[in-house]
């Protein structure tokens, strides 16, 4: 019983880990269906994760609510 115990959470963690190597593995294989292009800003930054700036949040939420507005609309007129 402690042996299938045990076992159970080695395999648990070893599934784990290996779905964040395929996971990993197909992001980075997998590219943008079009040609993303980088703010001036951006292109110098030193962090490596960092896609959206703090300054452009609110100008992100803004389109983000303008988007889902237009597809309300849409929906109502069907």
């Amino acid at each position: 019983m402690f042996i299938t115990i045990i076992w159970t959470q080695v395999l648990t963690v070893a599934g784990v880990a290996l779905l964040f190597i395929v996971i990993s593995y197909l992001n980075a294989r997998i590219k943008p269906k079009r040609p993303v292009e980088m703010p001036e800003k951006c292109r110098f930054c030193p962090s490596k994760t960092c896609l959206v700036k703090t300054s452009e949040i609110d100008k992100k939420q803004e389109e983000l609510e303008q988007y889902l507005k237009s597809c309300e609309e849409s929906n109502e007129t069907n």
